[in-house]
């Protein structure tokens, strides 16, 4: 499953939204039982839930649902979500690891009520106060669901993780640096090898904007990031995809390579660079992902 580059949010009480979100092919996409929800219609939300799971695995796209904080209604969406099918659940909030793994029990819980595999849903916290932004690398570390840290890159009009933190933000973004690199470190090293961002707070229907946004979680580490408009997928899966030109320069790398290494060297000068071992992971995961896209097509 892993990375996802493009992940839809969808919310949950809108059930025929689910079909036009498939056809616009994103990786994932969030059944959102939060934000999106007002609370009058949580209830229906939930009971959504299960039918539009199956619907997305039919379709092979990965299903995740966005439950409400700890405290919040989290026990009861958890409750309702878990299902064949369901990818991950993303912890709006997270502020303590106590948290996640209060979820994680939660999780195994209803794991064995379903019959599934335990440890097969994940777990993507958000950190969206200024504790759980400082102590991103113990929330990623609190359970072996967690595969990645949600961060956030906005345009100019900020939410809860700009409120928390304290920063206005631009288009520009210099003000967000170094929570993401912060993020995105807490995330790896804590061994969720594949943060994601929300992406949001740019106009709508100014491409450019949206791609600007993107290219800034791309830049930063990102391996995915989850958008708010069907419009917005088909920009994601072209920013965070490899590139023609990318998958020839790597392949021709690893081939360069591995001729200087029949030749005992272990350092080659490829197209003007000198090679050596620790260039060889970025270039062979960009081939990995290469032809995982060709055998998805």
């Amino acid at each position: 499953m892993w990375p996802l580059r493009s992940l839809l949010y969808v919310p949950a009480h809108r059930r025929d939204w689910v079909a036009k979100a498939i056809r616009v092919s994103p990786d994932a996409v969030i059944l959102d039982v939060e934000d999106s929800v007002p609370p009058q219609h949580k209830p229906a939300a939930r009971a959504l839930l299960r039918e539009e799971i199956s619907e997305l695995k039919a379709a092979g796209v990965f299903a995740f649902v966005r439950i409400n904080a700890i405290g919040e209604g989290a026990e009861l969406d958890v409750a309702a979500a878990v299902t064949d099918g369901l990818a991950g659940v993303k912890l709006p909030k997270a502020g303590k690891p106590e948290q996640i793994q209060l979820l994680h029990d939660w999780l195994s819980y209803h794991e064995g009520r379903a019959g599934l595999e335990h440890g097969s849903v994940s777990i993507m916290p958000i950190p969206e106060t200024a504790e759980g932004l400082y102590r991103g690398h113990e929330l990623a570390k609190a359970s072996s669901r967690v595969k990645a840290l949600c961060g956030v890159i906005s345009g100019p009009v900020g939410g809860d993780v700009a409120q928390a933190f304290g920063f206005r933000p631009s288009m520009g973004g210099l003000e967000q640096l170094f929570l993401n690199s912060k993020t995105v470190l807490d995330s790896r090293s804590a061994g969720a090898m594949y943060p994601v961002a929300g992406v949001f707070g740019m106009k709508m229907d100014d491409m450019g904007e949206v791609e600007s946004v993107i290219q800034r979680a791309r830049d930063v580490g990102y391996a995915g990031v989850c958008v708010m408009h069907p419009s917005h997928v088909a920009v994601a899966n072209r920013v965070l995809r490899p590139s023609a030109e990318e998958i020839e320069y790597f392949r021709g790398m690893l081939d360069a390579f591995a001729e200087a290494e029949r030749a005992g060297l272990g350092a080659v000068s490829y197209r003007g660079a000198m090679i050596d071992y620790a260039m060889l992971p970025r270039a062979r995961d960009v081939v990995a992902e290469a032809e995982r896209m060709r055998a998805k097509a």
